[in-house]
């Protein structure tokens, strides 16, 4: 919903609401007694892993259910109608019970990939947050409205924010040990590369026109100096 501006509280209300639940399933599964219930009801066997990785992957959920509730009531000012919330709301639900339930079944102790994971995490969670924020807080300024956000973060990439959001969640899925955790991110990518961008792009161009085009041919899309 570019360019229409409103509160949507309800629906921000509702995407929150399925983050949290999200949130109380992954304590379940990694400090309950979720993954020995988990088992009894598809007849499989998943003993509880290293307690200090359902630790830090738990730390992870919660430390994104935070950004995403900083980001939705406070930075998000568009419109965030009811589709969007239950969509976004329900995949990343799935995203947080995906991880907690294949790091909290990891027996392997914590190792160099898990922190490393844990500082990419970190790494793209203040890309995307800390761009949202310097846009934001530009866009509040009465004589930026109606002007394209060229600096910050996003003077080295015009989508750093996405590009943010798929460096957390490679650094989460190492954080979890898995190697099937890492299918999240590749996709990720793939929807942001394929679908997303260009979309967006599309919307920006037709917006701002010659400011765009300008900013586009001398900015990266997507991955600093990359690409």
């Amino acid at each position: 919903m570019h360019g229409e501006y409103r509160r949507s509280l309800g629906p921000k209300l509702a995407n929150s609401a399925l983050h949290a639940g999200a949130l109380l399933v992954a304590a379940w599964l990694l400090f309950g007694n979720g993954l020995e219930e988990l088992g009894r009801w598809t007849g499989g066997t998943y003993p509880a892993g290293d307690p200090a990785r359902a630790a830090l992957v738990f730390a992870c959920a919660v430390v994104y259910f935070a950004r995403l509730c900083f980001t939705g009531f406070h930075l998000l000012r568009r419109a965030f109608g009811w589709g969007e919330a239950i969509g976004v709301g329900l995949f990343i639900a799935f995203l947080q019970i995906f991880y907690a339930f294949l790091g909290g079944k990891n027996p392997r102790p914590l190792g160099f990939a898990a922190f490393a994971g844990a500082a990419l995490y970190l790494w793209g969670s203040y890309l995307n947050t800390e761009s949202e924020y310097q846009r934001h807080r530009w866009k509040q300024k009465p004589e930026n409205r109606g002007r394209l956000y060229t600096e910050g973060l996003f003077r080295y990439a015009m989508h750093i924010n996405y590009f943010g959001d798929t460096l957390l969640f490679t650094g989460y899925a190492l954080v979890t040990g898995s190697r099937w955790a890492l299918v999240i991110p590749a996709l990720m990518a793939a929807g942001f590369v394929f679908v997303h961008i260009p979309l967006l792009d599309a919307y920006l161009e037709k917006k701002y026109g010659a400011a765009f085009e300008a900013y586009a041919g001398s900015t990266k899309r997507y991955v600093p100096y990359i690409y």
